[in-house]
């Protein structure tokens, strides 16, 4: 069998913003990061991590730039106030990404530079997430946040579009419709766009919205290919490892034939994004049992594949090898990943890179 190259994408950032003591750990605190003279070098020192440790391709640290939760967070007084707001953070994000390649390439020889390291513009879900029932119930409703995001990744010509953590079919389509409107302008030319979706980590055939996985995924691949829009990946993250392990056989045999890559990449937290969430429901809301019944069937951890940080580096390699003989062309981190979990997948994957 040919081995296909594998494109190695970075990790977590904000759970490294706090460990390193410029964040509290909430989103918008590592979001204002961006912005922060004293802080944002050490966003950049992280990018500059994930590059030594192998990665080709870095995030920007914008998952909740978006207007909604600028207003929710008191960062901004209106919905015109929002959007620019947004738009500040996201380009203050990729500015960051931008010098972090500027000082790696300080440090290495102009003979070795790695022509592919590419920055990833962050489109992230635009309310709470995993929480699917927040997310509003009309295509519409999204769209207008989504083209405030999308104009200005596009308008700071990030190199990939990559649209992460989605919970439904909507919030995907919304993003391949705000995406068409600003292709009609002929503003902008469109760079690769990477859809990633989030699963349900003992369900790993179905979305957090309960939607099946391999449904949702053929009715985006039609949507953008109506479009001509450059779909170039679909994917799996922020989820429990295991469950992206069977949900990669799912993709692979999906894209089959069509050109279409698969990109995966995981949560390191010992406690799994089940448990969180049955968590949250449960002193929220104890009343709905329907939700917590299913909640409670949580995923089995194998003890030593953790430590007192979460997912070791080695069982992330190793579940990273797995992906990528599975068929994944894409593999990262996500939360609570850190340059150190990408460094030994790196190492794992040196014979698909």
């Amino acid at each position: 069998m040919e081995t296909k190259k594998i494109v190695i994408l970075d990790g977590g950032i904000g759970h490294e913003l706090k460990l390193r003591g410029v964040s509290d750990g909430t989103f918008v605190a590592g979001v204002l990061a961006n912005e922060d003279c004293s802080a944002n070098n050490v966003v950049e020192a992280i990018h500059r991590d994930y590059l030594a440790a192998g990665c080709v391709v870095i995030t920007t640290n914008s998952f909740v730039a978006v207007p909604q939760r600028m207003l929710e967070c008191d960062l901004a007084t209106n919905d015109s106030d929002s959007k620019r707001r947004a738009s500040q953070l996201i380009i203050a994000a990729v500015n960051r990404a931008r010098g972090a390649i500027a000082k790696h390439y300080e440090n290495v020889e102009v003979d070795k530079r790695n022509k592919m390291i590419a920055v990833a513009g962050c489109i992230p879900p635009l309310t709470e997430c995993y929480f699917s029932n927040k997310v509003p119930s009309s295509v519409e409703c999204l769209t207008p946040e989504y083209t405030v995001i999308l104009s200005t990744l596009l308008e700071c010509n990030v190199d990939i579009l990559l649209a992460e953590t989605l919970s439904t079919t909507r919030e995907a389509r919304a993003i391949l419709r705000s995406l068409y409107c600003i292709c009609q302008t002929g503003k902008h030319l469109i760079p690769p766009l990477w859809m990633s979706f989030t699963i349900h980590d003992d369900q790993p055939s179905k979305l957090r919205s309960d939607e099946p996985l391999d449904m949702v995924c053929q009715s985006i691949l039609r949507e953008a290919a109506a479009l001509n829009l450059p779909l170039e990946a679909v994917g799996i993250n922020c989820s429990t490892p295991s469950a992206i392990s069977d949900a990669v056989k799912i993709l692979v045999k999906l894209v089959e034939g069509t050109g279409i890559k698969v990109c995966a990449y995981a949560n390191c937290f010992k406690t799994t994004t089940s448990e969180w969430i049955k968590t949250v429901n449960d002193n929220a809301n104890d009343s709905d049992d329907a939700c917590t019944a299913e909640l409670r069937s949580e995923v089995e951890i194998c003890a030593k594949d953790y430590d007192e940080e979460g997912l070791t580096t080695d069982a992330y390699a190793r579940f990273a090898l797995e992906w990528a003989r599975s068929g994944a062309q894409i593999i990262g981190g996500c939360c609570g990943s850190r340059p150190k979990h990408m460094s030994k997948v790196a190492t794992a994957l040196k014979d698909f890179v």
